[in-house]
């Protein structure tokens, strides 16, 4: 029906309890719901879930819920066959109210860090929503002018900065910002990153890992943008 697609996460991986099932075909396909039928997701407990099409040649599976943790996942795409799991559950809640991130995993408080986010001007405000780790750089320059701010605007700013890791694909990040400690915990100064200090830096990027996610509660607005990572609030 179609050629063996492309499956993410890679056949043997482990991943955060976050992660969506994305299936990327050879070509497009015309007949959706025939493409869905052929294609079968199982695990181990069983986990509720649903498609969603990102593009022509591009399904995702989700669960309702984030999946347990130490789940196996089994997909066969029309005979294709991959499989994955889980590992611990650690899920980052960084609350806009308090300006703290807390760090659970599995179902127990392991790490309470200051946070300062996206500053209330309108336009920098980290969004409310579920995001989920894409990558990570321990080392990485952040350049305004990639999203069209001029480095030499008084919004524009290129920095080096350590241990980024990225929630989304419209530039935010947890990541090391020793220049806003003394904000961190009381008000939001960021372009919209979530900035911690240096040491809880980089405790989050040793542990946090592809497919865990952060929430975000009790921020102005919500992660709806179209940049495809946005599978949470599908």
């Amino acid at each position: 029906m179609f050629a063996p697609p492309a499956f993410n996460p890679t056949n043997g991986a482990m991943v955060g309890v976050a992660k969506p099932i994305i299936i990327n075909f050879a070509r497009p396909i015309a007949n959706r719901p025939m493409a869905e039928q052929a294609i079968h997701i199982s695990s181990v407990p069983p986990v509720p879930g649903k498609f969603y099409w990102m593009s022509d040649s591009q399904v995702r599976w989700r669960p309702i819920d984030f999946w347990p943790a130490n789940t196996i996942v089994n997909i066969d795409a029309g005979g294709t066959k991959s499989n994955f799991r889980t590992g611990d559950s650690l899920v980052a809640t960084a609350d806009d109210k308090t300006h703290q991130m807390t760090i659970v995993r599995n179902g127990k408080v392991e790490r309470t860090f200051p946070v300062s986010m996206g500053k209330p001007d309108g336009k920098h405000e980290t969004k409310n929503g579920t995001y989920y780790v894409l990558e990570k750089f321990a080392d990485m320059i952040m350049d305004s002018s990639t999203y069209g701010v001029p480095v030499n605007s008084p919004e524009g700013y290129r920095l080096n900065v350590q241990d980024a890791v990225r929630i989304d694909n419209s530039g935010i990040f947890v990541h090391s910002a020793p220049w806003s400690v003394a904000d961190q915990g009381k008000r939001n100064v960021s372009h919209g990153c979530i900035n911690l200090s240096p040491a809880n830096a980089q405790w989050f990027y040793d542990n946090f890992g592809s497919g865990d996610p952060v929430v975000i509660k009790n921020s102005v607005g919500t992660y709806t943008q179209p940049d495809g990572a946005q599978d949470w609030q599908i």
